[in-house]
């Protein structure tokens, strides 16, 4: 399977890519940066780019689109905001039209679970509880690729997955911390999107059974998310936060 990674010089797009580099799995990857890597296809350029997103899709069988921002993002915070929002919706509108248009069958999207950071503590979040997105620009960005990818479920027979992320973090480096209940290590996250690989549903008729969302986050005690769904994927969080790295 020839997989694209995006976000490719993050955390999490590298990691992404070390949880899945195998004999059966080619990663390809992207991101607006010089290559950070030799051993690897590297594609530079910007998600709202219809030749890039085309480069970067062609001859591929799976979308991995972890939303996560390139390098170089303006530093003025207006221009950064107006930045993240036209990456999350324009590009990712253009990415994903181009993997369609190339014969795509997979796309994957890293939502985040901060869209329901206005629910109180007590409330046990669960995939079907409605988002509350606030005017942030980074929690806003990620909900509208969300909703992007959805459509693209609802259009075309794809099969369309939205992870929402806990808070990235690495279990050593938060050792001994008062755990966040949105915590999530940042290797359990990683295998959370080789999961999401093996749904496959693009040929149903019915949109609803091609699309799925959901929770990513630790097995942290008396929880705020629930992340029992996310086992239909095989979810299996090795890190809770309790006694430090595992």
């Amino acid at each position: 399977m020839d997989v694209l990674i995006t976000g490719a010089a993050s955390a999490l797009g590298s990691e992404i890519a070390a949880a899945l580099e195998s004999d059966e799995i080619q990663v390809r990857l992207l991101d607006d940066c010089a290559a950070r890597r030799e051993d690897v296809e590297w594609v530079e350029g910007s998600l709202v780019d219809p030749d890039t997103a085309w480069k970067a899709v062609h001859n591929i069988d799976a979308l991995i689109h972890t939303g996560e921002p390139p390098p170089n993002l303006p530093a003025d915070p207006l221009e950064r905001e107006e930045a993240l929002l036209d990456l999350a919706t324009r590009g990712t509108h253009v990415l994903f039209q181009a993997a369609v248009d190339a014969g795509v069958k997979r796309l994957i999207y890293g939502s985040t679970l901060e869209i329901f950071s206005a629910y109180p503590d007590t409330v046990y979040i669960t995939e079907l509880y409605k988002p509350l997105p606030t005017p942030e620009a980074g929690s806003m960005a990620r909900y509208l690729g969300e909703i992007t990818c959805r459509e693209f479920a609802r259009d075309f027979p794809i099969t369309a997955t939205a992870l929402r992320l806990g808070k990235l973090v690495l279990a050593e480096e938060v050792a001994g911390q008062e755990p966040d209940l949105m915590w999530v290590d940042l290797r359990d996250a990683a295998e959370a999107f080789r999961g999401a690989l093996e749904r496959d549903a693009g040929a149903a008729a019915n949109w609803v059974s091609r699309w799925a969302v959901y929770h990513i986050c630790a097995p942290i005690p008396n929880p705020k998310f629930l992340i029992g769904q996310a086992g239909a994927i095989g979810y299996q969080p090795q890190r809770d936060f309790q006694v430090g790295a595992r």
